[in-house]
């Protein structure tokens, strides 16, 4: 899933729960796995050293930088839009702290490589076995799904927001 997804699902999260931020943060983390159970389309990771199932330490080169410019493009992307769509001056940070949360389980992935403690070994087994064995493997299609997934979830968010008090 595309980490701009998951911090717009995170973001909604945290304005709906925005007079409780902790469980906002909470149930914005646990998004995530919800959301890597579906079938979904994953860029391509370049780096060994970005790469959950490969344990090659970090290596400065070209591969590494073109991962960290991806993630880093669509990471921002999602907490601008997030925050555009769901932000306000009294709900930002938690509408932020929201979108950042649901997209952590990724970052993470590769931590357990480097350093090999719980309870982080235990939170990427679970990662990795909740993740689709199904890849939506067309480019076109993949995001079209993750940006329809992301629009309903800002229309049901945005209805919902304003529906119940």
């Amino acid at each position: 899933m595309l980490l701009c997804t998951h911090a717009l699902v995170g973001a909604a999260i945290g304005a709906y729960f925005a007079s409780n931020p902790a469980l906002g943060v909470t149930l914005a983390f646990g998004s995530h796995f919800v959301l890597d159970a579906i079938p979904h389309w994953d860029y391509p990771i370049r780096s060994a050293s970005l790469t959950p199932q490969v344990e090659a330490p970090i290596r400065l080169d070209k591969p590494l930088a073109l991962d960290l410019l991806t993630f880093g493009a669509d990471a921002l992307f999602g907490m601008v839009v997030g925050m555009m769509l769901f932000g306000s001056v009294e709900n930002r940070w938690a509408v932020l702290l929201s979108a950042i949360a649901a997209m952590l389980p990724d970052p993470l992935q590769i931590v357990p490589n480097k350093y090999a403690h719980e309870p982080l070994q235990t939170l990427q087994r679970f990662h990795r076995k909740i993740h689709s064995k199904l890849s939506i493997a067309a480019l076109p299609f993949g995001i079209t799904s993750q940006l329809i997934l992301a629009i309903v979830t800002v229309c049901l968010s945005k209805g919902t927001y304003y529906i119940v008090p």
